[in-house]
């Protein structure tokens, strides 16, 4: 059976070890019709000087960016994707042999997929210093409405698209992701974008990305805080943007993994975790609210990186 031709895209900044790891495990793909393009942002030529030691492989394409923060990054390297099937990891991440084949096989399951989400599972590591943040899909699953994503979408880190549904409907939202004004929740605005514009969501627990996104105990309270306002002004946003539907998956998402632990540990008489979610969810949404929305697309308008 002949293989899809398919665009495996990576967008990195400051990981030389880590692109390399990556990289070598996507060309070693058990789906070789591929090409694999990787969007550097990085302020040093280390990533670039890494990826040169690879053996010499035409489908690599490696592209220097002067933009800031994944949205951009990501947008650049569609405009550059030769295939309609765009598959995305990070630079943290190590591919399986089976993973771009599989990825792009789960789009034959309905017509109107626009997004899949798939598996991450983290690498070895030692729990008592830290965590690696993972995702595990339930049984194949298709959304066909925000009402469906209500206990989530997936990770950017094990993610594809179709490259003209997305960029049909603005793209990537460069406010969104690591380095811009909300650093987190690219890849769940990405999802519900799809599905509001009538494209459906496909969740698959057949397919499978390995990460090795290690953070500290001090990291990840942090990036808590961080991802929970990311996820407040992402439905902040789409509500200005005229959908007051998403206020039903934004809802329970808040009062599931926000409201609800530390109520059940008041309940339990212990001492309640996890309240900085509640403050982070509030600001973020006040201030998707609040901003200034291209209604077509439903991005934020002017792009604040740090």
């Amino acid at each position: 059976m002949t293989q899809r031709f398919v665009s495996v895209l990576i967008c990195t900044k400051g990981r030389p070890e880590g692109i390399s790891l990556v990289a070598r495990s996507v060309l070693a793909s058990e789906h070789d019709n591929l090409e694999l393009i990787v969007v550097d942002q990085s302020d040093d030529l280390q990533t670039e000087t890494a990826l040169k030691q690879l053996p010499d492989d035409g489908r690599l394409r490696y592209v220097r960016s002067h933009t800031r923060g994944k949205g951009a990054a990501m947008n650049e390297g569609l405009a550059l994707a030769g295939s309609d099937i765009v598959i995305c990891t990070d630079d943290d991440c190590e591919a399986p042999p089976e993973w771009v084949g599989g990825m792009a096989a789960a789009f034959g399951a309905h017509p109107r997929i626009a997004t899949v989400y798939c598996n991450v599972v983290a690498g070895a590591f030692d729990p008592a210093e830290g965590y690696i943040p993972t995702y595990l899909s339930p049984p194949d699953r298709l959304l066909t409405s925000v009402t469906d994503a209500r206990c989530g979408l997936g990770m950017g880190a094990g993610m594809a698209f179709r490259r003209d549904v997305i960029q049909a409907i603005g793209g990537l939202d460069e406010s969104l992701g690591p380095g811009a004004r909300f650093p987190s929740c690219d890849d769940w605005d990405l999802g519900l974008r799809s599905l509001l514009k009538g494209w459906a969501v496909y969740q698959t627990s057949e397919v499978t990305i390995v990460h090795h996104g290690f953070r500290s105990l001090a990291q990840g309270r942090e990036h808590n805080y961080r991802d929970w306002i990311a996820i407040g002004a992402t439905f902040g946003k789409l509500i200005r943007a005229g959908h007051p539907s998403v206020m039903v998956p934004g809802l329970w998402i808040f009062c599931r993994y926000a409201v609800f632990p530390p109520l059940r540990s008041v309940v339990r008489l212990q001492r309640p975790r996890g309240l900085v979610r509640l403050a982070a969810f509030a600001r973020g949404l006040s201030a998707g609210v609040f901003s200034h929305v291209d209604r077509a697309t439903m991005t934020l308008l002017g792009v604040d990186s740090d």
